[in-house]
């Protein structure tokens, strides 16, 4: 976060350091032409003891030289000075070469100029001219100010471009830190579908495991019932010969009685077991064909049985075969819920070390902050 004071001395820095221009650091210095006096010179400059220069200039107010007071006075401070320049032109004392710059000059261009002088004019003015023509000149403790002022404002710049950076590092450490918190309920909710999906696995497998017992009860089924009815098939054949038989010995007991009634006296006994012999083959026959009937009714039930057993096998085996393919799909999102699981991981771990990272970098940025400030 920026602090208070931080905020204070950049919005400090961007209304104090506007734009720097060389116009507005131009100072005015006297003029004179190249033919003037030498002594004149003298007098002026000890009138005006404020003057640190004057430039010479041709009738259309070009520069052409440079004087500086310092250099001026020594040269004619020497020995035979006064008499050898005093009667002069300033055009034998002047700088014929002085470093001239039009007023549209960029100000770090102008210092870098100044700068690269020799030694022995290092410290001359730099003269300023719009056109051409002189309008101004420069101090070096003007330069020195400018250069100053430049480099406050490359800090300035540096300031809001480091500030619009750690912006934008905060912005994609937040943007890290949601990422961090979306992998970790990404996380949670892949272990939550693992578990969920194993959980499936396994009750899928019991109802696998029922119904493959569904089936081989079916199959059981299927073959106790063919049994049943191979076995109500043989009943029915025996109640079948029984009915023969009660029918010959139906038949018996009438030839029987018929015998009695020839026999008379002598054979009514024999009519008598004749007529119960009789009565017990209709018995036996009536019997029978309830027998039969009962029969009939029971293969038929059991054939119904052993078509209903047949479909629950046919069901019992499709149901199979449905879970075990849905066994495998199981078996297929369980596999790819681990790779998730692992990925998620993974991305937990790298999205961490990125947030840990912008951290480190919003605290390097903070750092230089403080050392462009200080």
């Amino acid at each position: 976060m920026i602090s208070a004071s931080e905020l204070l001395i950049e919005h400090t820095i961007t209304e104090i350091f506007q734009p720097v221009v060389v116009k507005d650091w131009m100072k005015s210095c006297p003029v004179i032409p190249p033919t003037q006096q030498s002594d004149e010179l003298v007098t002026l400059f000890r009138r005006k003891k404020q003057l640190e220069c004057v430039v010479v200039c041709d009738d259309q107010h070009r520069p052409i030289g440079l004087i500086m007071k310092d250099r001026f006075f020594r040269l004619l401070g020497s020995l035979f000075g006064m008499s050898l320049f005093g009667n002069r032109p300033v055009s034998a004392l002047m700088d014929p070469l002085p470093l001239t710059a039009e007023l549209s000059i960029e100000p770090q261009e102008i210092i870098d100029r100044a700068l690269s002088r020799a030694e022995e004019t290092f410290y001359d003015a730099v003269l300023l001219t719009d056109n051409g023509r002189f309008v101004g000149m420069l101090t070096v403790n003007d330069l020195l100010n400018v250069s100053r002022l430049l480099q406050r404002e490359a800090v300035s710049r540096q300031i809001r471009t480091i500030r619009d950076t750690e912006s934008m590092i905060a912005n994609i450490h937040e943007s890290v830190a949601k990422v961090t918190e979306t992998t970790n309920d990404t996380q949670a909710c892949s272990e939550r579908i693992a578990e969920i999906t194993d959980q499936g696995r396994n009750e899928l497998n019991d109802m696998l495991q029922l119904f493959k017992l569904w089936s081989a009860n079916a199959e059981r089924q299927e073959k106790a019932v063919i049994q049943l009815t191979e076995r109500t098939a043989a009943a029915d054949k025996i109640i079948q010969l029984i009915a023969e038989l009660a029918d010959q010995c139906n038949l018996l007991a009438v030839n029987a009685t018929i015998e009695a009634a020839r026999a008379g006296v002598q054979g009514k006994g024999f009519g008598v077991v004749a007529d119960e012999i009789r009565t017990l083959a209709d018995r036996t026959k009536h019997s029978a064909s309830q027998i039969t009937g009962l029969i009939k009714s029971m293969t038929e039930a059991v054939q119904s049985a052993a078509s209903l057993v047949g479909e629950g096998k046919k069901g019992a085996d499709k149901g199979f075969s449905q879970v075990k393919k849905t066994e495998d799909t199981f078996a297929q999102l369980w596999s790819s819920s681990e790779l998730n699981h692992e990925a998620a991981s993974r991305l937990m771990i790298a999205s961490t070390e990125a947030k840990d990272i912008s951290n480190e970098i919003r605290n390097e940025f903070q750092k230089l902050v403080t050392q462009l400030n200080s």
